[in-house]
């Protein structure tokens, strides 16, 4: 039992990527792409392309404070630290 546990630690950290991965899209979708769809389009985020757009949502979510915008959606604490955890990972940070 020890020795797998020691193994689980030490194995690559795949599924706990894909973990990270899929809250973090989780959270776009509930609370980004509700405006999105109607405001902007081309930034509805999707499995496919939330990558290409990892700077510019830690940019406007953590650096400028930016979004969500308005009174209406919120991002909770926990939410924030999904997004966050996934963007470090994903911006090597």
């Amino acid at each position: 039992m020890k020795l797998f546990l020691l193994l689980s630690l030490l194995s690559p950290a795949s599924s706990h990527d894909g973990d990270v991965k899929t809250n973090a899209l989780h959270v776009l979708e509930e609370k980004c792409n509700v405006c999105h769809v109607r405001q902007n389009p081309f930034k509805v985020f999707n499995e496919r392309n939330m990558e290409k757009h990892a700077s510019g949502i830690y940019k406007q979510v953590f650096l400028k404070n930016r979004m969500p915008k308005g009174n209406e959606i919120k991002l909770t604490a926990e939410e924030r630290e999904t997004l966050y955890n996934w963007l470090t990972a994903q911006l090597k940070m």
